[in-house]
C-alpha cells in the first residue's frame, strides 16, 4: 500500500515494512545562490527538523531519499562536507535504516555519508514484500526489472502545477503525479534502449531477454522536499520536455495522468489542465 503523507512531499510504502520516501532535498542550495549574489536563509536546520517530524509522528521501519539529496555538481562545496554526515546522523538517530538513491547531483556523497547509511546505485533499489515498488531518482535508464513491479516512485522533475485563479492570476502549486505505463510501448522502449530486435510482440520480446514477466507498474513522480527549488509545471510541457529517459519515449502518456496538490486535492488530468491553462 501507497500513503501520500499530506501536506507533507513524502510518501510511505507498506510491504512487509513500513518506508518512507523523500526526495530532492538539494542540501547546499543556499551556498550555490550565494555565490551568484543571492541571499536565502539557512535550510539544513528547517528540512532536518520537518524530516524529523515526520519519522516521529509515522514512524516508519526505513527511510529512503530518492536522490539529490546534496545540491553541489560536478564539485561538493565545503558546507556539503561539512553538513551532510551530521544531517545524516540526526536522522538515523530517528529511523533504524536510512537510504539514498543516488540522483544526477549526488557525484562522490559517499565520501560524506555515515557508512550505516545504505547508497544505491542510479538505477535505484526495489522494496516490499508482494506489493513491489521500484525507488529510482529517474535521471537514468531504469533496470528491466521495474517492468515487474506494483509501482515506480521517482523523482527529478520537480514537478508542479500551474493553476488560473478567478483574478485571472496563475499560480503554481508543488504537485503529486500520478499514472500508469502502456506495457508494450515501455517494452519496446527497453528494447530499443538497448538495440534488441522487438519482432512482432515487444512484450514476449522482453521477457525472453531479460526474463522478466512485463507488467503495467503505476508511476508516481514525487515533488521536491526543498520548497524554494524552481519547479517543473507539468501542464505547460509536452511529455517529452520532462527531465529523464523514460519521458523522452512514447511509451507514458503523461495527458492522462493524475495531479494532485500537496493536500491531497485531486485538480485533473494533465492533458485537461493543459487545455485549461490555455484557454484561460
Amino acid at each position: 500500500m501507497i500513503r501520500l503523507l499530506t501536506p507533507h512531499p513524502a510518501l510511505m510504502v507498506e510491504s512487509g515494512e513500513r518506508v518512507m520516501l523523500a526526495a530532492d532535498l538539494h542540501l547546499g542550495m543556499e551556498y550555490d545562490l550565494a555565490k551568484q549574489g543571492i541571499s536565502i536563509p539557512y535550510q539544513w536546520t528547517r528540512m532536518r527538523e520537518e524530516l524529523l517530524l515526520l519519522l516521529e509522528e509515522h514512524k516508519p521501519d526505513r527511510l529512503i531519499l530518492v536522490g539529490d539529496v546534496k545540491h553541489g555538481v560536478p564539485a561538493t562545496s565545503f558546507q556539503e562536507k561539512r553538513e551532510i554526515p551530521s544531517f545524516f546522523e540526526a536522522l538515523l538517530d530517528a529511523v533504524d535504516r536510512v537510504d539514498v538513491t543516488r540522483g544526477n547531483h549526488d557525484a562522490n556523497i559517499q565520501r560524506y555519508l555515515p557508512e550505516e547509511v545504505c547508497l544505491h546505485a542510479s538505477k535505484g533499489v526495489i522494496i516490499g514484500d508482494g506489493f513491489q515498488v521500484a525507488c529510482l531518482h529517474g535521471h537514468a535508464w531504469p533496470p528491466p526489472e521495474m517492468m515487474a513491479v506494483d509501482c515506480v516512485v521517482m523523482a527529478h522533475n520537480h514537478p508542479t502545477v500551474m493553476l488560473n485563479t478567478p483574478l485571472g492570476i496563475r499560480v503554481t502549486e508543488r504537485a503529486w503525479v500520478r499514472g500508469r505505463c502502456d506495457a508494450e510501448r515501455l517494452t519496446k522502449a527497453f528494447l530499443e534502449q538497448d538495440n534488441l530486435k522487438t519482432e512482432d510482440d515487444p512484450l514476449e520480446a522482453f521477457k525472453e531477454n531479460y526474463l522478466v514477466e512485463p507488467g503495467s507498474p503505476e508511476v508516481i513522480i514525487m515533488p521536491m522536499f526543498n520548497d524554494l527549488l524552481g519547479g517543473l509545471p507539468v501542464n505547460t510541457e509536452s511529455p517529452k520536455s520532462l527531465l529523464g529517459p523514460l519521458f523522452r519515449t512514447d511509451a507514458v502518456n503523461m495527458d492522462d495522468f493524475d495531479v494532485y496538490t500537496l493536500d491531497g486535492t485531486y485538480v485533473g488530468k494533465v492533458g485537461f489542465l493543459r487545455q485549461r491553462l490555455e484557454s484561460g
